[in-house]
């Protein structure tokens, strides 16, 4: 009977493998059990568990919040349309440029596409110098990009933050009204109805030789993208205005804004068909190509790191259940003598080892969402007890600690604090399996 209960007749994962893994697992230290090593193994998996959803969720929420303002005002995909750089002998004519940005518009997955002139400018008001990264574009396109042109609700700090859209893009050559970034205002002392004398960096030829454009623009408005240095260098001036300021014959690129940035290749490869050579195509992450890098192997890292800390908060699993099959030998051997099969023997240390990481797993899980959920709470609790600013709004360019819960993160966490413990398991268990029950009596 004890045979076909123990041996053959008990089928894999059986009530009784689990009644003595749950039996072994629960006995006091002076029973041979492994209580207390339980417990402490628990905690470590729990913990770590729980640190790499938070931790990842933080670099989700910060890589989210910055990537969307980012790409909340900054365009997608670029095409550079400038005859030097693509080979073209002839630039294309306007009548072109118009066809070719239309036919990147009517692309499906495209918001908007326009023509742009990017350019450098000196600003100075009353000795208060700074530089200035000029953009040309047209009214239509100013007011689809909301993070600029877009009037704020009570308590956002994106979008128009003193003056109005009026006459932008209005009067002869498009008017002399343009917008500015709320730090460079403040930098130059400037509100809105104040002029400006800029200083382009492209020259015009005269009788004396090369000179500088100069010319004086009304400050329509000051807007906030909610990103310091965006809002330190640049003002968005008319298309037509910009192009007689910098002496340019035509626009330089054609700028397009797409509905899912993060999934650009497809969408990259349609443009590039449709433009067929009439210019040179590149993205936001060839603009931002060690920007985006950086988040990218910053956040493998993090992983990495908080996933060897579980690995070895499951060592404590070895450690306990070597010890509990060194005490429990007598009673591996005569389950062995009963005729349990050395892979039942496995299986129940396995499965003491599955119960510790499942736990912990699942106490990690909760553990994690309660503080993601709450990481305002704790940024105050952390900076209150370490008397230091943990978050610092002037480096880090976001108010508050950002956290976006990512529930593939969560079951990476849970699969491999899980898979850990497995592994951990193995070496002890397969222990058990061997050891020889005339050995394991003889002394008995």
């Amino acid at each position: 009977m004890a045979e076909a209960r123990l041996g053959k007749g008990a089928h894999p994962l059986s009530p009784f493998e689990f009644t003595l893994a749950l039996r072994y697992l629960g006995a006091r230290r002076k029973d041979g059990g492994i209580a207390l090593i339980a417990i402490i193994s628990f905690l470590g998996i729990t913990l770590g568990v729980a640190a790499l959803i938070t931790i990842m969720s933080i670099m989700n929420g910060f890589r989210y919040e910055l990537m969307s303002q980012l790409l909340g005002v900054q365009s997608h995909v670029y095409v550079d349309v400038r005859p030097q750089l693509y080979g073209n002998q002839e630039a294309l004519s306007q009548d072109e440029l118009d066809t070719l940005t239309a036919e990147i518009s009517a692309i499906p997955g495209v918001v908007s596409a326009g023509q742009r002139i990017n350019g450098e400018a000196l600003l100075n008001v009353d000795g208060n110098a700074a530089p200035a990264r000029v953009i040309g574009l047209t009214r239509e396109e100013l007011l689809s990009i909301n993070r600029v042109s877009g009037m704020p609700e009570p308590g956002e700090d994106t979008g128009l933050q003193l003056g109005s859209m009026d006459g932008f893009g209005e009067g002869r050559h498009g008017g002399d009204v343009v917008l500015m970034g709320q730090q460079l205002a403040r930098a130059l002392r400037v509100i809105p109805g104040d002029v400006v004398p800029f200083i382009s960096s492209a020259g015009r030829v005269t009788p004396t030789g090369m000179v500088n454009i100069r010319k004086a623009y009304e400050v329509g408005g000051v807007f906030s993208v909610g990103i310091y240095e965006f809002d330190q260098i640049v003002v968005f001036m008319p298309l037509e205005q910009a192009q007689l300021f910098f002496a340019l014959d035509g626009p330089e690129r054609i700028e397009i804004r797409v509905e899912d940035p993060d999934d650009l290749d497809d969408l990259r490869a349609e443009i590039t068909n449709t433009v067929a050579g009439r210019g040179i195509i590149s993205d936001w992450r060839d603009q931002n190509r060690s920007f985006y890098d950086a988040l990218q192997v910053e956040r493998v890292a993090m992983r990495m790191i908080m996933a060897v800390v579980i690995l070895i908060a499951a060592l404590n699993i070895v450690t306990g259940l070597i010890m509990l099959v060194k005490n429990k030998g007598r009673d591996i051997a005569i389950l062995r003598t009963m005729g349990s099969t050395q892979a039942s023997v496995m299986r129940v240390f396995m499965l003491i080892g599955l119960m510790i990481g499942g736990v912990g797993a699942v106490g990690g899980i909760l553990l994690g969402i309660i503080l993601v959920v709450n990481i305002d709470a704790v940024q105050a609790f952390v900076s209150l007890v370490t008397g230091t600013e943990i978050w610092n709004p002037e480096v880090y360019f976001l108010v508050n600690m950002p956290a976006r819960l990512d529930w593939a993160e969560v079951m990476f966490a849970a699969i491999f604090g899980l898979g850990a413990a497995f592994l951990a398991a193995i070496p002890p268990a397969w222990r058990a399996a061997s050891l020889d029950p005339v050995e394991a009596l003889r002394y008995e």
